[in-house]
């Protein structure tokens, strides 16, 4: 049997409490997601002003064609 590890007085261990080594790549995963988040949405919105222009902008062009 091994013999337990004992603490100092006052100080606990508490479990399920990851290291920092562990909370800091969990910090800049969430960025990165985050980040990468705003960047799929302004794309996308992006992309969804041009089809808007190019919606109104398309029957004019026809209609001088003709």
């Amino acid at each position: 049997m091994e013999p337990e590890k004992l603490l100092p007085q006052g100080e606990t261990v508490q479990p399920g409490v990851p290291s920092q080594k562990a909370q800091s790549w969990g910090a800049v995963i969430s960025i990165i997601i985050i980040v990468l988040m705003i960047i799929v949405g302004a794309f996308y919105s992006w992309g969804k002003r041009i089809a808007e222009e190019q919606t109104l902008t398309a029957p004019s062009v026809t209609q001088e064609n003709q």
